[in-house]
């Protein structure tokens, strides 16, 4: 993952789970869509918008800029049992032609599974909706999955957020072949957002002049979390790469691309008046909780491709 020079001066140990806004009933119908419409890619969308793993160039103006979260929180205990659920489920709306949905879950943090939709507008997103909520399987299908989660989840919730592409770096990854993606919520202090701006144009400026091959996006809450709450979002297809990365950073070129000791003064300046809470936390893609697009399905049919349900052996009868 990138290494943000704002890890240094801000406190991390807030909860990302406490920052976001409470009060929602995890079983409110309008919080999940019907169908989990976890779009990372529409057919008409091109691959990977999210989240990107290598590049040297400007992060380009994704297809979409509206991204929809819902956040599920999982049960101590519960786990595997979700998991079971869930699996049934997305088997439930591919049969049924639903769109494509990923889901990811976190590795470290609170135990939560995300469900993720990109659109290119407001526009698409209603659309896609009424389409899923006007469809009597898809309905039939979320009548009974849906009555059961109560049973494994202590929260649920639904976010939205805008790209900001021009804080981002680098074209988008090849998101069929990652398997984790780190996530790294930030809260920006109240009317100091333009510090913000100036403190990640300025990195993304240093990654362009020191043509680093790393890539991370970054979107901002418009609904569903505080204001001043952004999120930036780095895939991986390994965990060596975080080594990769840190090397990378500390590395002559970026360094002096920062501007040396006196530009990491500045940045270091500018996070601290900024930035109140970060804390970055690993997710890893969940492939049988998805619906992934057949793009993916054949560039990766090994993790992508549905597997058929394990087959519970059961004890032989005893006789007496």
């Amino acid at each position: 993952m990138t290494r943000d020079v704002t890890n240094r001066v801000t406190n991390a140990t807030s909860s990302t789970m406490a920052a976001i806004q409470r009060g929602h009933s995890p079983k409110r119908d309008t919080m999940r869509p019907r169908t989990p419409v976890l779009v990372l890619i529409l057919s008409a969308v091109a691959p990977a918008v999210l989240f990107g793993q290598t590049g040297q160039q400007p992060a380009a103006t994704p297809a979409s800029t509206v991204l929809t979260v819902f956040r599920e929180s999982v049960k101590v205990g519960k786990g595997g049992a979700h998991d079971d659920l869930e699996n049934a489920w997305a088997a439930a709306v591919a049969a049924a032609k639903a769109p494509p949905f990923i889901a990811m879950a976190a590795v470290t943090g609170p135990a939560e599974t995300w469900y993720l939709a990109s659109f290119t507008n407001w526009s698409e997103y209603e659309k896609s909706t009424d389409a899923s909520n006007s469809s009597p399987a898809l309905a039939a299908i979320d009548k009974k999955f849906r009555a059961q989660e109560d049973e494994y989840l202590s929260d649920a919730r639904l976010m939205t957020l805008r790209v900001r592409p021009e804080l981002g770096y680098g074209p988008p990854a090849d998101l069929a072949n990652m398997r984790y993606v780190s996530v790294t919520r930030i809260s920006v202090r109240p009317g100091h957002n333009g510090e913000f701006d100036e403190l990640r144009k300025t990195i993304t400026a240093a990654h362009q002049s020191a043509k680093m091959t790393d890539q991370y996006s970054i979107w901002q809450a418009t609904n569903g979390a505080p204001a001043g709450t952004y999120y930036l979002f780095v895939s991986r297809k390994s965990l060596g790469e975080i080594e990769e990365g840190a090397a990378l950073h500390n590395g002559a070129a970026y360094l002096a691309a920062l501007g040396g000791p006196e530009g990491q003064k500045k940045l270091d300046a500018l996070a601290a008046g900024a930035i109140l809470s970060q804390q970055t936390d690993l997710f890893e893609f969940k492939p049988g909780q998805s619906v992934p697009p057949e793009e993916w399905i054949k560039a990766n049919p090994n993790m992508w491709q549905r597997k058929p349900p394990a087959v519970k052996k059961t004890a032989p009868e005893v006789k007496k």
